[in-house]
């Protein structure tokens, strides 16, 4: 059991232990500080947790910083990844016009990579993704 004890008021972090599944979902915009702490809460429940998948609800944090999503899929999620010791996969649910707005926004990873993530306008098919890729975390 993962207690909700990395949950703040900017970030509400759920664990599935069904499916072995972090869902955060972001609540408001966040300063760069908030930001840092809320993925090193996140950090903190995976570690906790064992959970290998993760879905991001990205929507209502409209403020965005230097360190998303570049800093978040380059360096963060990979160096989450070592210190796991396991495949990671992460879904993104962001706002179409946030994702469309972006020439460098973060798309699907090889397959081969222990770090895969997509990014979705869709809550569906993030799940739909992430459930795909269960079988391959456990």
């Amino acid at each position: 059991m993962c207690p909700n004890l990395y949950s703040t008021d900017y970030l509400d972090v759920n664990f599935r232990a069904d499916l072995g599944l972090l869902l955060g979902r972001w609540l408001r915009a966040v300063s760069e500080a908030e930001l840092l702490a809320g993925y090193d809460n996140l950090r903190r429940a995976t570690l906790h947790c064992g959970a290998t998948s993760w879905f991001i609800d990205s929507r209502r944090r409209t403020s965005h910083s230097h360190y998303s999503p570049e800093w978040v899929t380059t360096t963060f999620l990979p160096r989450l990844q070592r210190e796991l010791g396991r495949p990671l996969f992460v879904s993104f649910l962001m706002l179409p016009d946030y994702l469309s707005s972006r020439v460098d926004a973060p798309g699907s990873c090889p397959s081969t990579s222990p770090v895969q993530f997509a990014c979705f306008l869709d809550e569906g098919a993030a799940h739909a993704w992430l459930k795909a890729r269960l079988p391959l975390a456990a």
